[in-house]
């Protein structure tokens, strides 16, 4: 699976009362790009659920989920045979089991389901995070929070958040 390029860079978007919020257009853009060089359909879909930590949502496009499958299966490559299926089972359901589909539109806008909202403790704003091969989508409070003091995004966020006048 080529990679190509990775999700890097933050954006802070509100989110409605019916849970409709935007992914950034930067994002938007990567996941057409790494669909189309690795012969996918852009498809306009993301697999987002509870991220491991159980601070935020995590998202995956098509590339980063068959991606993540090459390294479950390279992961339980030395089991003997007898174990190597039931492991990659378990682990690929760990990985996968908890995805919920989410399409967006032309602009960008979805729909965080309430249950998606409820895991990641999504109110009014929603502050997506480039991690490399997937992205996060965090509660900004919770993200100041939790990233470490050390962690670069914070300033940015911390911005974000001051030019919409709050202040956490």
């Amino acid at each position: 699976m080529d990679i190509g390029h990775i999700f890097q860079g933050h954006a802070l978007n509100a989110v409605d009362a019916k849970g409709r919020v935007s992914v950034p257009a930067s994002f938007r853009t990567l996941i057409e790009k790494r669909a189309l060089a690795n012969a996918l359909d852009p498809e306009n879909a993301l697999k987002i659920g509870e991220h491991k930590s159980g601070d935020c949502l995590w998202a995956l496009d098509a590339v980063a989920s068959a991606e993540i499958d090459i390294q479950l299966a390279a992961s339980v490559a030395e089991l003997p045979a007898a174990e190597r299926m039931d492991k990659l089972e378990e682990l690929a359901m760990d990985a996968h089991g908890g995805l919920e589909r989410v399409t967006f539109d032309g602009a960008g806008r979805m729909v965080l389901s309430p249950m998606l909202r409820e895991f990641g403790q999504i109110e009014d704003l929603a502050f997506f995070v480039g991690a490399g091969l997937t992205f996060q989508i965090w509660n900004p409070r919770i993200a100041m929070e939790r990233l470490p003091e050390t962690s670069r995004v914070r300033k940015p966020l911390a911005f974000l958040l001051k030019e919409r006048g709050i202040v956490l």
